[in-house]
């Protein structure tokens, strides 16, 4: 009976042992986690690139045109204000004045096909950012972009071709940066060598020049204060490296700044031009260190 009482005794003590140990073992297995997201973004889409010179293409046939038209009216007040003797002398000569007007239709022709051209250009280049847009946005979307900042891109590439298709000079520069405005928010999801919101300065340097050549002041004024908040946020993430070109731009900046609140269009486009140079330099600097 004894024996039976120290059989059953071992037993129990088997058993509590045996549960003691699997409980220990449990307690030790690692909890399984997570892997971190090592996924890293992808580079810059061509189609972004691509966009992104497109709008630079329309700015400068737009600006072509607007020196063309310059031009024009400059020419035009020079014959208004001819002297009369002149014009008599004109008026009696009939074949002077025949061949004058022949040489007038013929410069006429001459200037006609580089304006006709650059509206070509325009429209293809419209085209073509149309074309790029519908294989760019499935790739942002998956980058990580927002359905609301896909949306506001598709707006402003329409708008943009409605301005376009009316021939709205001043308005379709307007409109084509305002495309451009886009391409840093969307930069910010792929690998750059810069940091992307510095074009967001060459947006609202472009929206306060374009504004302010057609008396939009009060655009100009609120683009200047907003670039100024912009700026001093921005002006704290660059790198060392851009010490020096970010005084500079502080230095534009100011200029800019009085040019605008002077009501001096003159004078703004070329507080403007300076700055666009001091942006240049800041991205040059920038690009040293991701």
């Amino acid at each position: 009976m004894k024996n039976y009482h120290k059989i059953l005794y071992f037993l129990l003590i088997v058993v509590v042992i045996f549960q003691l140990s699997a409980c220990k073992n449990n307690q030790k297995k690692p909890v399984p986690q997570k892997k971190p997201n090592t996924t890293q973004k992808m580079s810059t889409p061509k189609e972004l690139t691509k966009i992104e010179n497109d709008i630079e293409t329309i700015i400068k046939e737009g600006q072509k045109l607007q020196e063309s038209q310059k031009s024009e009216s400059s020419k035009s007040s020079v014959s208004t204000l001819a002297p009369q003797g002149k014009q008599q002398s004109a008026s009696k000569n009939q074949q002077g004045g025949k061949s004058t007007e022949q040489e007038g239709n013929k410069q006429k022709q001459q200037k006609e096909p580089p304006e006709k051209k650059s509206w070509i250009t325009i429209d293809k280049t419209v085209k073509d950012i149309h074309t790029n847009w519908n294989v760019l946005s499935p790739i942002a979307a998956k980058a990580g972009a927002s359905t609301d900042l896909l949306n506001k891109v598709s707006i402003a590439i329409n708008t943009l071709t409605t301005k376009s298709t009316n021939k709205l000079l001043n308005d379709t520069m307007i409109a084509a940066n305002n495309v451009y405005k886009y391409i840093p928010e969307i930069e910010n999801y792929f690998k750059t060598t810069s940091p992307p919101d510095i074009k967001k300065l060459r947006f609202y340097n472009r929206d306060i020049d374009f504004n302010s050549s057609i008396g939009k002041w009060d655009v100009a004024t609120k683009d200047i204060n907003d670039l100024k908040v912009f700026w001093k946020t921005l002006k704290v993430k660059l790198p060392k490296d851009a010490k020096t070109a970010s005084d500079k731009f502080d230095s534009g900046l100011s200029e800019l700044e009085k040019a605008v609140q002077a009501k001096d269009s003159t004078i703004t486009k070329i507080k403007s031009n300076v700055l666009e140079s001091d942006i240049k330099s800041l991205e040059k600097a920038s690009g040293s260190k991701k």
